[in-house]
């Protein structure tokens, strides 16, 4: 049994979803919801495991994601170090403002391959 230390009324968050999908090369997790303490080992797992398939290319699909703390961050960090290792590019997807802010703070922008949408990560986009 887990102590709810949350004032009384507050409402309780998700968990969060993840999900993967592989085609063309790519391997996609798809993450919704707010990433902190409590679910951040849960994206590196994902993520960790999808990398042991060693794809092309390794995809965080971050667009849902509203908020990361710095565990988040730092799972991310973790992620692209062993993807580094791997041979296998990672790259991270989003618009969020609650996600890149921390990450251009940080400069972490300068480690981490944003892309502002799935298809440009994956590289499926259509030329213009």
């Amino acid at each position: 049994m887990t102590d709810d230390l949350r004032a009384p009324g507050a409402r309780r968050l998700p968990a969060l979803d993840i999900t993967t999908a592989t085609g063309s090369g790519a391997t996609v997790v798809t993450a919704a919801g707010e990433i902190d303490t409590a679910v951040s080992d849960s994206l590196r797992d994902a993520l960790a495991a999808a990398l042991e398939a060693r794809p092309e290319v390794l995809v965080a699909d971050l667009s849902e994601v509203p908020f990361c703390d710095s565990s988040g961050l730092s799972a991310l960090i973790d992620i692209r170090g062993r993807a580094i290792e791997a041979g296998t590019a990672f790259r991270i997807v989003t618009r969020q403002r609650g996600l890149l802010r921390p990450i251009s703070l940080l400069h972490l922008d300068t480690v981490l391959e944003i892309h502002p949408t799935l298809d440009s990560a994956t590289g499926t986009a259509a030329p213009s």
